[in-house]
């Protein structure tokens, strides 16, 4: 998926991502890309909450040091495709399973 990032699925597992915490918070929201993280009342640790749930189901690493500059969801869409744009893709060998 690396080098053929979907923009459209981050995208969509972004928000979802945005929606569980805000629903888990008791909040009906739909937030869009361009809804601000300010604007779904998360706190800074539910922020990390969300980046750790989409590193682990991307399989990459973010620089933590952005997560201070983000301030929107489309921010964190595009965080994420940077580094699933950055991630080196597995070789063919690398792919085999040895069965």
């Amino acid at each position: 998926m690396q080098a053929n990032v979907d923009e459209e699925t981050v995208q969509r597992r972004v928000l979802e991502a945005f929606r569980d915490v805000c629903e888990t918070r008791g909040q009906a929201m739909y937030p869009e890309p361009d809804t601000s993280i300010g604007a779904l009342g998360l706190e800074s640790l539910q922020l990390v909450e969300v980046i750790f749930e989409l590193e682990s189901c991307y399989q990459v690493q973010v620089d933590e040091e952005q997560l201070a500059q983000l301030e929107s969801v489309a921010d964190v869409i595009e965080m994420f495709v940077d580094a699933l744009q950055r991630t080196p893709q597995p070789t063919a060998s690398q792919r085999e399973v040895i069965t």
